[in-house]
Parts: C-alpha cells; structure tokens; sequence
C-alpha cells in the first residue's frame, strides 16, 4: 500500500513539472522596462532588480607567466594549426537536415501560449507628413502581421491601438508580452527534432560504408589484375625481318664474288 502511494505521489509531482506553464513576462510599461520569469502563478522578477548594490568593476585577470615570458622576451606565441574538419552530410542531407530544423521551429513556435499582448503607440514629431506616413507604414505592419501571429499562436488577452498626435513632439509607445510554454511541449518538439537528425545521421553513415566498400573493391581490383607481357624466347616481329635481310643481304654478296 506504501508503495502505490510513493507512487502516486512520483507520478502526481511528474504530472506537475510537465504540464507547469513556464515563460517570460516582459515590456516597456509605464516608462520603465521590466522582465520577470513565470512559472505557473508566480512571476520572479528579473528587471529592474531591488535591494541589491551596484557590482563593482572586475579586475583585468593577470596574463599567464607563460605570456608574460613571450612579451618579455619579444615573441609571440605561434598559434596551433586547426584540424579540418569534414562534414558528415553531403549536399541533400544538408537540405534534409534544414528542412527537419525548419518543421521543428515551427512546430515550437506553435507551442507557446500568448497569455497577454499589450501594444499601444501613438505617433508623434515635429513634421506632420513624416508623421503620418511612420503611422500608415505601421498600421500596414500590423494588418499584415496580424493573421500571422492568429494563425501561429495562442492569444489569450490581446490590446493593440494606434493613433496620431500632430501637436506632440515625442512618439509613445508602450507594449507588453507574456508567453508560456509547458515542459511537455518542449521535449515533444525536441524530441521530433531528435528522432530526424538520428534518421539522417543513420543514412549518411550506411552511405559511407557503402562507398568505402566500393573503393576497398576497386583497389584490389586494380592491384591483382595481370599485366600482359610478351612470352618468353619470342622475338618480336621486327626483330625477324631484320635478321632475314641481312641474310639475304650476305647470299648476294658471296655469289657476286
């Protein structure tokens, strides 16, 4: 009976940690800059930090005796050569590696949850027709990007304005992001990402072996083939003719006298 309870409260606390919501909770609101960790309901505030004394500057670390020596006696050290390094892909597996990256990403992206959304902006300055058109560039902006983000994220709370303001000389703008992302998600995603690079990982070595099989066989190939050389005690044909007309040659002569 223990043991099914230790184990209902292993599997409770496991469920806990994979399915806590973690994220960021960050922006630029009421003209100071804030950052604040999230796990769950609880916000760790990061920026801007409380109670705690500005860092003095670090000392310069002192160099080692064995640099000191080299600067002392005027040389310098000689940098060691870097090994090259091949890549275990080739071109195609490269292109497949990129695409399995590129599925996770978005696969990871889809992920997160937009708890809250906050941007306000009001354009401003001193000429009117550059105000104007930063304010009609922006609104393109965000009626472009704005199916995007709907179709990618989760949005839970979203307030987003715009205005123009001629008479004021300084442009506002305030916005604010809160996102989460479970545990579960993140090691669905990794390990999808995983599994792709281990399938290509796979394939790229079966293909070396392959080829060095192929070139193992063509070696031996090329050192046990027989070279073809004439036989033994034949005279070529050259040889022959040349000795018959030196024959003839020597007939003639001893009839003529």
């Amino acid at each position: 009976m223990v043991g099914w309870i230790i184990l209902g409260v292993f599997l409770a606390l496991l469920a806990l940690i994979l399915f806590l919501p973690l994220g960021v909770d960050l922006g630029n609101e009421g003209g100071q800059f804030h950052l604040s960790a999230k796990a769950g309901c609880i916000l760790i505030q990061l920026l801007p930090k409380t109670g705690k004394k500005p860092k003095k500057p670090k000392e310069k670390k002192k160099t080692k005796k064995k640099k000191a020596q080299a600067e002392e006696e005027g040389e310098e050290p000689e940098p060691k050569p870097k090994k090259k390094r091949s890549l275990p892909f080739n071109r195609d597996e490269l292109l497949e590696l990129a695409r399995v990256a590129l599925r996770g990403i978005g696969r990871f992206g889809r992920a997160w949850h937009v708890d809250r959304f906050v941007l306000h902006y009001v354009a401003a300055g001193d000429d009117p027709y550059d105000t104007a058109m930063t304010y009609g560039k922006l609104n393109g902006v965000l009626a472009t990007l704005a199916p995007l983000c709907h179709k990618r994220f989760h949005v839970r709370d979203c307030s987003v304005w715009t205005d123009v303001d001629f008479t004021a000389d300084k442009t506002f703008l305030e916005f604010g992001l809160a996102m989460t992302i479970t545990l579960w998600r993140i090691l669905g995603v990794v390990n999808r990402l995983a599994f792709g690079a281990l399938r290509i990982l796979i394939r790229s070595k079966r293909r070396k072996k392959k080829e060095a099989k192929t070139l193992k066989k063509a070696q031996k190939a090329a050192g046990t083939a027989p070279e073809e050389l004439p036989a033994a005690g034949a005279a070529p044909e050259t040889d022959q003719k040349e000795n018959t007309e030196n024959i003839q040659e020597e007939e003639r002569m001893a009839a003529n006298g």
